[in-house]
């Protein structure tokens, strides 16, 4: 009987092979391309025999460019006179703007698993997490290099501290990223506990950085990537070797109760106040022994048919010798209350504290878990990196987690994957699809590049330009690509090849504060703090649970900061976020998922929220006459004028209702308010 042929080995992973700069492609059509990039779209829709949409009118591309780069509608004063020729100078001053780190910090923080809550069995605030979200978006801000970004938030609090403060502080708070995740804070073995951190560690990291599901390879190796068991329990090694600050503390995990001190001095500050607290504690002590004589004291005295508080004329010596005694420590007691009252009143100011990460006390090589069994370990793995990736890890010394040689690894220039997923990340947002469609997987189960050797070529650029986001974003934005009409094409249905812009629907935030901003309520003001954290100021840590009555219940909603302020919490989010997709904070969500359900509309027309800017809105509309203010509402809400027969019918209702506040509550509640052509 012949022998079953073995099966064929696998083709290696396209993303695994190195990129560089490509060959300009040849068009036929010179003068349609504007930048490098159009020459990739335009050779492939010409081999195709394709050719792609007119551009977009003027207004419309106004519209996409801001809802894309801040996440709000263009003001109405911006619409006047707007032409085409003076949409880069729009680009640059909306990449400038302090609301563009909070659009594209929100899509980051989508990556990063975000949430204000620790999920799981016990749903624990973390009250100091808001100050990791805020360095997001001063890091767009700033438009932080990307490997640069990545090294803070790995390893942060190993890089060579930053001469400005309050960039040495974000330095601490960027590693924040590890300890925001789903924890188990209920688990009662506390090996199973550290490991399932470490799991939650690995796959953000691997997952964000480099589009690759390493904890799969966590029971045995991956299915179908090149990732062995080995490699899963060599970087668990290095999370595992890691101390988390993540100032959460609960009965049975105590070892992430510290915080990250903040500030110049706030390492000295912290120490003070220990220092503080113990003095206070050897104090209360002393004068808790002092009293104890002294109620000691008292108890003979009564005992004996003695009233302290009135003294006899006379009595026996030793009860006389007693009572001398007393009243000597009663003046004790009075001097300790004293001085107690003293040293509390001296107590240092305590340092701002952070969510962060430090070197563990002891460093471990974790071992390998036959099964994924945590009381079943094998042979432990030195710590390190996956192995099918071809550039090598530094070395890591006898006191070192690896972490530091870890970022360093995975934001190399020669790391195939980590400049191609950001690229594709950023791509995504600005067109609407990535040019590979699983963000979060360049593995063998996620999608291939529709446009690889532009791909390639935007991710070599990319590196050699110093890892920019806003150059990226600049150079998408102004590409032809980017500003055709998004009108329909039967010969292109899925528009995989880019003959035309894709429509976006408006996810939870933008929407949000897009009607915030028509109805004049709008706080663009960063938000520091968060109601969680607000809330847990007065609750022993212990007690800062989702559930108890007096928690994480009753968040107030009704903000009208920018959404990325929003208190997100694990298993409740609020009804707005949840009704228009936002991101579940439960794993890295690279792509958001887009449904059209009845729910959204009936949201839409019973908020309280809505309603009130909808009366703001209309209030606020400019114009004299009931026509001026009906164009003035279209501009406002569409980025366009009404057309006939939309101005006929609404003059028509407001002859017979006479109700502004309803007129702009239906535009808010429309299609073409909520997508982005």
């Amino acid at each position: 009987m012949a022998q079953a042929e073995s099966p064929p080995p696998a083709e290696p992973l396209w993303s695994l092979h190195p990129f560089g700069m490509q060959t300009q492609p040849a068009v036929k059509d010179k003068a349609w391309p504007r930048s490098r990039v159009d020459y990739f779209i335009l050779s492939r829709l010409e081999k195709e025999n394709l050719t792609p949409n007119g551009d977009a009118e003027s207004l419309t591309l106004l519209r996409r460019a801001y809802f894309d780069l801040i996440g709000l509608p263009p003001p109405l004063e911006v619409l006047e006179g707007f032409t085409k020729d003076q949409f880069p100078a729009v680009v640059d001053a909306l990449l400038a703007s302090p609301e563009f780190g909070a659009r594209w910090g929100r899509h980051w923080l989508d990556v990063a698993r975000y949430a204000e809550t620790s999920g799981n069995t016990r749903n624990m605030a973390y009250v100091l997490a808001w100050r990791y979200r805020n360095y997001v978006v001063r890091a767009f801000n700033r438009d932080t290099p990307f490997d640069e970004f990545i090294r803070e938030q790995i390893a942060g609090d190993l890089l060579p501290p930053a001469n400005d403060p309050a960039r040495r502080d974000d330095q601490l708070l960027a590693t924040g990223f590890l300890n925001v995740g789903t924890k188990s804070l209920g688990e009662q073995d506390k090996d199973l506990y550290d490991m399932n951190v470490a799991d939650d560690q690995i796959d953000a990291t691997c997952h964000a950085f480099l589009a690759l599901s390493a904890n799969c390879a966590r029971c045995h190796d991956h299915k179908f990537d090149p990732i062995p068991t080995q490699d899963y329990h060599a970087l668990a090694g290095i999370f595992r070797s890691t101390q988390n600050l993540s100032g959460v503390q609960t009965n049975n995990v105590t070892k992430e109760a510290d915080a990250m001190p903040l500030g110049p001095d706030g390492m000295q500050r912290l120490a003070e106040m220990k220092q503080h607290e113990k003095d206070l504690a050897d104090m209360q002590k002393d004068y808790v022994e002092v009293a104890k004589k002294r109620n000691t004291m008292r108890e003979e005295i009564v005992k004996a048919g003695f009233d302290p508080a009135r003294k006899p004329v006379t009595m026996p010596k030793e009860m006389a010798e007693k009572m001398s005694t007393l009243g000597t420590l009663d003046q004790d007691v009075s001097a300790w209350q004293k001085k107690l009252a003293e040293k509390q009143k001296t107590a240092p100011v305590p340092p701002p504290l952070g969510m962060s990460v430090k070197e563990a006390e002891t460093l471990i090589d974790c071992p390998v878990y036959e099964k994924g069994e945590i009381k079943k370990p094998l042979a432990p793995v030195k710590r390190g990196a996956l192995s099918a990736i071809p550039v090598k890890l530094a070395a890591i010394g006898p006191k070192e987690s690896g972490r530091r040689q870890l970022a360093d690894w995975i934001a190399s220039p020669q790391n195939p994957l980590t400049a191609r997923v950001i690229v594709n990340r950023v791509w995504q947002h600005v067109f609407g699809r990535g040019l590979v469609e699983t963000p979060d997987d360049f593995g063998r189960m996620g999608g291939k590049p529709s446009h690889p050797e532009l791909l390639d070529d935007l991710a070599a650029r990319f590196v050699r330009d110093g890892w920019s986001i806003k150059a990226l974003i600049r150079e998408l934005m102004l590409s032809r690509a980017y500003q055709l009409s998004s009108a329909s094409r039967a010969d292109d249905p899925t528009n995989e090849l880019l003959v035309r812009a894709n429509k976006k629907r408006l996810e939870a935030e933008p929407l949000r504060d897009a009607m915030l901003f028509i109805g004049g309520s709008l706080n663009l003001a960063p938000r520091e703090g968060s109601p969680v954290a607000d809330k847990a100021k007065d609750i022993t840590p212990q007690g800062r649970e989702v559930g108890r009555k007096h928690f994480l219940n009753d968040l107030p909603d009704d903000t009208t900061h920018r959404s990325i302020y929003l208190p997100i919490v694990r298993g409740a989010q609020m009804p707005m976020m949840q009704c228009f997709n936002a991101a579940d904070p439960g794993q890295v969500i690279g792509a958001r998922s887009a449904s059209i359900t009845p729910v959204q509309s009936l949201l839409l027309m019973n908020s309280d929220l809505v309603m009130l800017q909808a009366e703001n809105f209309a209030k606020r509309l400019p114009g004299t006459t009931d026509d001026e203010k009906l164009i003035n509402a279209w501009r406002m809400a569409f980025c366009r004028e009404p057309r006939a027969g939309e101005i006929n019918s609404m003059r028509e209702f407001l002859r017979v209702k006479g109700d502004w506040a309803r007129l702009c509550h239906a535009l808010m509640q429309s299609g073409e308010f909520q997508t982005v052509d």
